[in-house]
């Protein structure tokens, strides 16, 4: 009986299964839904996966990504938290001086006399130089020639008959304050061109390139060293010797603190062959100054007196009395700015800051330049209750701000007059800058235009890009202590910026 009633059941089943699968005219069929995501949201869910498989479990990420245009946020993640910006903190300072000093901005730097020139040519007095701050007396506004500036300031000499000069050259810096390094830069970094000091006068970014060279004839010899401008400024003691390929070296160099006493020692191996590293100089003025004089008799221009620093002088110099030999002017505002943030440069970003004080501020000093700057951005409507400077360029540790605000910033810049020369000032990916060897491969080479910022445990990423439809996009990748390869950091963030240009 039971046996038969178990059958009976299954029959039934059997026959239900059956119905339900088969259309009948009775049945209705459901339809297969297709859950497809939009672009959009396939971008920040990509994103997402990539953010939370990255190898960085004891760092921070922030990031948010927005359409230009509308503003309208893509993704987030982090976005309020404050970070240290590194070098992104340089598109805070490019951009208020862009927007304040305007493209065509000058730097105009007077060079005077408290003397007369005589029926021989000869400059009977001082040739004073009146530093107005520009920071674009350098090799990389020149087409890489040290001495072009240099040249033109002789040119300029002979041009108004000047064969000799019987006094000093002084150099006069009090455009801005005496502070020469930025707030909170650490001591061990001073010998480095990245911490180079400060001056509102100074010449080829106040260091020294020096160009090592193996002595491949007799090893044991010390090795070559070619510095570039050619000077006798820095006291150079050499004791790197050229050893063998098979010889384990090890090698280093600096300089003395508050000094211009450099050193290079160590063992250097012949097969390293050409290498160029650089060491900052103490005093920018009196370098000035000094590489001037070098240059002037180099000319055949003899100068009887000395170099020397406007601070070191008895007496303070009294423009009224001089008389102007000529003025020089600087490169425009558009190009400075571009030599700020496509190499990254530290020592142009904080000129440019102690430029807006001494401007608009009460001092040609970071301070009032950072006072300036902030006032600037609250005029603008951008978000800055999460932004903390502390200097130009992003070197000190002691700078905060967060993603929201960077894309405060870009979007300020975005609907700013000025938009084409800020986006253009930036790096391009796998083209230009600090992100020319990034993205190669990807659609994302030559679409990003983006400012890097790197000091240890830091990286950053932040700027434009645009969507295969030509839509712009803002975006800010933060990575703070991190403990990985920043190569790793790099990856991820370039395949960020890569889904973004992938979008529709």
């Amino acid at each position: 009986m039971r046996a038969n009633t178990k059958i009976i059941i299954i029959t039934i089943v059997a026959i239900m299964v059956i119905n339900c699968s088969t259309n009948t005219p009775f049945s209705t069929s459901v339809p297969k839904q297709e859950f497809r995501r939009s672009s959009q949201e396939q971008a920040a869910y990509m994103i997402d996966t990539l953010l939370n498989q990255a190898p960085t479990d004891m760092g921070w990420w922030g990031v948010k990504i927005q359409y230009a245009r509308s503003g309208e946020v893509i993704y987030e993640r982090n976005s309020a938290k404050l970070f240290m910006p590194a070098s992104n903190m340089k598109m805070y300072t490019t951009a208020a001086a862009l927007c304040l000093l305007n493209p065509q901005y000058r730097y105009e730097t007077d060079f005077v006399t408290n003397g007369s020139i005589d029926e021989e040519g000869i400059l009977n007095g001082d040739l004073m130089i009146k530093g107005s701050g520009d920071p674009s007396w350098s090799w990389r506004f020149y087409d890489g020639n040290y001495d072009s500036v240099m040249v033109r300031f002789v040119d300029s000499l002979k041009t108004r008959g000047i064969s000799g000069i019987n006094g000093n050259i002084i150099g006069d810096d009090n455009v801005f304050d005496d502070v020469a390094l930025g707030y909170g830069w650490a001591w061990d970094d001073e010998a480095y061109y990245y911490a180079a000091q400060l001056s509102g006068l100074s010449y080829s970014e106040n260091y020294i390139d020096y160009i090592l060279t193996p002595d491949s004839v007799n090893l044991g010899s010390p090795v070559i060293i070619e510095p570039h401008p050619r000077t006798t400024y820095m006291n150079l003691r050499n004791d790197l010797i050229t050893v063998s390929s098979d010889s384990s070296t090890d090698w280093d160099y600096g300089r003395e603190r508050e000094t211009n006493n450099g050193w290079f020692e160590g063992e250097y191996r012949i097969q390293s062959g050409e290498v160029e590293e650089t060491i900052s100089i103490n005093n920018p003025t009196l370098y000035t100054v000094h590489v001037l004089k070098e240059r002037l008799e180099e000319a055949g221009i003899n100068v009887s007196g000395v170099p020397k620093d406007v601070d070191d002088l008895e007496d303070t110099l009294n423009y009224a009395a001089t008389q102007k030999l000529f003025t020089y002017y600087s490169h425009p505002m558009s190009d400075i700015i571009s030599k700020v943030n496509r190499p990254s440069q530290n020592f142009i970003a904080e000129t440019l800051q102690k430029t807006l004080g001494a401007e608009f501020g009460k001092a040609g000093s970071s301070k009032q330049g950072r006072k300036v700057q902030m006032a600037l951005y609250d005029s603008l409507g951008m978000d800055t209750k999460n932004l903390q400077l502390r200097d130009g360029s992003g070197l000190s540790r002691h700078n905060l701000v967060s993603p929201n605000t960077s894309t405060s910033l870009l979007q300020m810049m975005w609907d700013h007059p000025y938009r084409s020369y800020y986006i253009e000032s930036f790096p391009l990916s796998g083209v230009t800058g600090t992100i020319r060897k990034r993205t190669l491969g990807s659609s994302a080479e030559g679409n990003v235009r983006a400012k890097t910022g790197y000091i240890g445990y830091v990286r950053s990423l932040s700027g434009y890009t645009w969507t295969q439809s030509g839509e712009p996009l803002i975006f800010s990748i933060m990575v703070n202590h991190y403990t990985i390869p920043t190569w790793q950091v790099n990856n991820i963030q370039d395949r960020i910026v890569t889904v973004l240009s992938d979008m529709e």
